[in-house]
């Protein structure tokens, strides 16, 4: 078949719109797949200057199977009425409904209205005549206030008929597209393309498109907006924006609502509107169980031994530990699980027995006698640097308060045997050796003789 080179333009399938009354045959569309296999080529698909399929819906469903991204396709005559240029008294332009809701009424048009009055309408009207003998604006509402604050009584028009809504509302918003818009007017553009899109994707009877991410991605940049996901934060802003209309003067709402105007009103930054209206992060609901540590004070909050003050000596497992009682034998042990306990609060020492006792705490000597604060007589050394047993004398030379007590401490640890020091010492010093312990017993003989000079 020979057809003039001007009647054909490439076309991506998916983007032709298929009429209600057009369905394709199995048969055929298989026909035209072992065609294109065979020889390469898809027979004649026949659509209008708009998009919409007049005939060829086997070789169309064809190629979609075939996931053909580009068909040459021939172009019909319009099938839309010619476009009539008509002058209108303008009392008979109403605004689209649409319009206001979008891009609000509150429009400053006095610079236009002044070039109007002085140089005349430079742009004729886009409008869609109606039944009852008056005419809907498509493109021209600013010009619409301006002739009237102008007081100019006739003007041109474009009359239009649109085959579809979502066609008469795409020329609306086109219409609009280099205009300086608010994040507001950005995100209703986008809400209303969205309908629109949703609409056209049902006359594609279900054959594969886009995809709806790619789609938020496309409309979002379409509108100014970047991307779908900054478009849907701009979306939930202006939901909360209507939602909130209404609040009562000096409310919270009311409040939100005045920031959220503010903040929308201007062209770029959606980030910080959404920071208003950002659902809070679900709670932690896998919290740690509390577990204490050995040598920790806790006190028993349930079972047999509730109420009493103990130490943990040794954890035992995942669930529970085994303590010792306040004023029980010290030989005597208590299995006592973990939710049966809880920590015992820190208390900011006021004197210098508290200190110690804090102190104590601090180097994992909880509950034991005085006696382990022998740690305070050991010098700040680097581990196997070895101790000089010439410095510990010094350290008792002058005593403060708290160096008394070290050496009233010092004065108990002689009495305990080498094995219970031993123990104490390690508990300091883990890689505390035999040597290490005889030069910190020397140590403790010169200070207590010290001490008795």
């Amino acid at each position: 078949m020979t057809q003039k080179l001007d009647n054909f333009k490439p076309c991506n399938p998916h983007e032709i719109r298929i009429p209600n009354d057009l369905s394709a045959e199995e048969s055929e569309v298989q026909k035209v797949i072992d065609g294109f296999q065979a020889n390469g080529t898809i027979p004649d698909i026949i659509i209008t200057e708009d998009g919409e399929l007049i005939e060829g819906v086997d070789a169309l469903e064809a190629a979609t199977r075939l996931n053909q991204q580009i068909v040459m396709v021939q172009l019909a005559p319009s099938i839309k009425p010619q476009i009539d240029i008509k002058w209108i008294p303008i009392e008979l332009l109403d605004p689209h409904p649409i319009n206001e809701k979008i891009y609000g009424e509150s429009e400053d048009v006095t610079a236009l209205a002044e070039s109007i009055a002085k140089e005349g309408l430079q742009e004729m009207f886009t409008a869609k005549p109606e039944s009852n003998g008056r005419y809907t604006i498509i493109h021209g509402h600013r010009r619409h206030l301006a002739c009237f604050k102008a007081g100019i009584k006739i003007v041109p028009a474009k009359l239009k008929n649109f085959p579809t809504m979502e066609d008469e509302l795409a020329a609306l918003l086109s219409g609009n597209e280099y205009r300086q818009k608010s994040i507001e007017q950005k995100s209703r553009e986008y809400l209303v393309w969205l309908e629109i899109e949703k609409e056209r994707s049902k006359s594609r009877c279900g054959r594969p498109g886009e995809g709806l991410g790619a789609t938020r991605d496309i409309l979002a940049k379409r509108v100014g907006l970047g991307s779908g996901v900054n478009a849907e934060h701009a979306m939930a802003c202006v939901k909360a924006l209507d939602e909130t209309a209404d609040a009562p003067l000096g409310s919270v709402r009311h409040k939100q609502h005045e920031q959220l105007k503010q903040l929308l009103s201007r062209t770029r930054g959606v980030d910080a509107a959404y920071k208003l209206i950002k659902p809070e992060p679900p709670p932690n609901q896998t919290q740690q169980r509390w577990k204490p540590k050995e040598f920790e004070r806790v006190k028993i909050i349930d079972g047999p031994n509730k109420g009493s003050l103990a130490t943990v000596r040794v954890i035992t497992g995942a669930f529970s530990a085994v303590c010792h009682l306040d004023g029980t034998p010290e030989e005597k042990r208590h299995q006592i699980a973990f939710n049966q306990m809880q920590a015992i609060p820190e208390v900011k020492p006021t004197s210098v027995t508290q200190e110690l006792s804090q102190k104590q705490k601090e180097l994992g000597l909880a509950g034991r006698s005085s006696h382990t604060l022998a740690s305070q007589l050991l010098p700040d050394k680097d581990r196997n640097e070895g101790f000089n047993t010439a410095e510990q004398p010094t350290l008792m030379v002058t005593l403060t308060s708290d160096e008394i007590a070290v050496a009233e401490t010092a004065d108990k640890l002689l009495l305990l045997t080498s094995k219970q020091l031993y123990e104490v010492m390690c508990k300091v010093e883990p890689e505390l050796t035999g040597a290490h312990l005889e030069a910190i017993w020397k140590a403790l003989e010169k200070s207590l003789a010290h001490k008795a000079a």
